[in-house]
Order: structure tokens, then sequence, then C-alpha cells
């Protein structure tokens, strides 16, 4: 369960003051109430330094992400629940604090997926800790909150599930993993409209995910993992062309379990191999694989 707070800041600071805030309530809810502000009385002496329990009162973020614009920073707090998130604008006149029980999960965290590009949404996750033989997860559930007006709307349920999402780079196409029985689907739902379109990728126990878009969003490819073990696994890696909706198998039953994907160009995708950490590029029209050096990030001056 998520529980938005709005927090407006002050025009001024006082020692020991609370910042005055309303609480946003979900779309189906109502606006929350202006809450009163506690200002430390004038009379009272200030302790020379900060104690112990006016530094916890200001925690430090366990993770931070500005907006693609830089009018936005988003602040994560907290592994274990209650964990809570704080979306603030760069000039410091509203912040938007998203709060949650953790849904069931026992280690986890609140971590933004996508910025709209109209600036208007962002689309965050929570992101829980597990172990085990875990290839494809881009979290759990999928809320969108609007930067308007601090409502948040719920995308995807994460159901107590880990899963694998991605938002096309215009924000106008959502791309995720369903499970049914035992098939792996993969839905494209139209934002705007609400349309979905499906593909079948599996129709018997596997791990899907690692959907990555191309840059003008007409296409996108993801990988197919059967197997339970490292030795086990086994990879297709798709091309699903959404102009034509159709869907082809670039690597059938390949040994190797590849992350961080990214386009190069319209017909050409750079993989890695996750145990060798070598790199590979596939010709999307051949198939062809070409050992590449893996990209190393520039260097700051």
């Amino acid at each position: 369960m998520l529980l938005p707070v709005a927090i407006l800041a002050s025009a001024c600071n006082f020692p020991g003051s609370v910042t005055p805030a309303r609480t946003a309530q979900p779309q189906s809810s109502p606006p929350g109430t202006q809450q009163p502000t506690s200002t430390t009385p004038v009379n009272t002496p200030e302790p020379a330094a900060p104690t112990p329990a006016r530094a916890a009162f200001v925690p430090e973020p366990d993770f931070v992400e500005l907006s693609p614009d830089g009018q936005w920073t988003a602040s994560a707090f907290g592994y274990e629940p209650p964990i809570w998130m704080q979306v603030e604008r760069a000039d410091e006149s509203v912040a938007w604090e998203v709060g949650s029980d953790g849904e069931g999960w026992f280690e986890v965290m609140l971590r933004p997926v996508h910025w709209s590009v109209d600036g208007r949404y962002l689309y965050f996750t929570l992101i829980p800790l597990v172990d085990g033989f875990v290839l494809y997860t881009d979290g759990s559930g999928l809320q969108r909150l609007d930067l308007g007006d601090g409502q948040v709307t719920k995308i995807l349920a994460g159901e107590g599930e880990l899963q694998a999402f991605s938002i096309s780079p215009d924000s106008a196409q959502l791309a995720y993993i369903r499970n049914e029985g035992e098939a792996e689907l993969l839905i494209v739902r139209d934002l705007g409209t609400e349309e979905e379109f499906q593909w079948e990728l599996s129709g018997t126990l596997a791990q899907a995910g690692g959907i990555t878009w191309s840059p003008d969003g007409s296409a996108l490819v993801l990988l197919v993992t059967w197997g339970f073990s490292w030795e086990e696994a086994r990879t297709d890696l798709v091309l699903l062309n959404l102009r034509s909706r159709t869907q082809e198998v670039l690597l059938h039953d390949d040994p190797r379990i590849f992350y961080r994907i990214q386009w190069i160009d319209e017909h050409t995708v750079y993989l890695e191999d996750r145990l060798t950490v070598t790199g590979w590029s596939l010709d999307l029209e051949t198939g062809e694989m070409i050992l590449t050096p893996t990209p190393i990030p520039a260097q700051e001056p």
C-alpha cells in the first residue's frame, strides 16, 4: 500500500520547525488537508550542537536520481518497511513524498523507473532484495506519480511477484511480461488508450525480460531463458516489430546469459555475456554475432 504525501516548502525556516504538509491520496480519494506548522517557542534555547534525534530526523537518502531536465530530484529512504521516496523540485517550491509498507517484502526500496518526456510524470516501482537464480527483474508493481498534483496511479499490480517491464523512450507505451499458467506472455500497452497486444514467448516455465526498446519505439528486443541454474540455462533473443506486430527469434538455445543490452543503431544490438563479461554485437537482419570490445565509460577530466 502506497501512502503519497506532498510537502510544500516553507517560505522561511525557523529553528526546530516542522515543514507544513498536505496529504495527497491516490486518484480515487479526495485531496488531503493542510497540516499546521509546529514552531519552537522563541524562549526555548536551541542546543549548541545537533542531537542524535535531530540528525535522525533528516536521514541521508539511500538512492538519488535527477530527472533528465534537471527540474526534479527523487530520493529514496530505507530498505526495511515502512519506506518512502521524496520527489522535490529543484527550486524547492514543492516536494511529493510517497510511502510504502513494502507490500509483503522484507527488504525492499522505492526506485524511479522512468521520467515522462513531457515532464509530467514519474513512474516508480518497488525493488525487492532477493537471492536465487533470478535473471530478469525490473521491480514489483509499477506506479505513476503526477508531478503537478501529487496523485498516484497504479499501472501494474505487484501481487508479491518480481516483474519485468519497460516504458518506451517516448513515454507512450509499456511493455511487460505476464505469466498465465506455465506460459510467458509479452504485453504491450498503449499508455494513452490502454489498448493492449500480446505475444506468447514460451509455453513452458521460463524467465523472460531484459526488455530494451529501439530509440524510435518501433521495436524491442528481449530475452527468454529456460533452465533453473547457470549450467542448465538456454536463452532465446526475440525481436518484436511493433509496426508489423511480428516477432522473430534471432538467437535460439544459446548457452550464454546476456545482460546490459543496448541498441547501437536500427540494425544492431549490443549485449554482454554475464559470466565472461564479453561484449557481442548482434546484426538484427542477419543474426550474425560479432565479438566486440566492451565499452568503457568515459573518464571525468
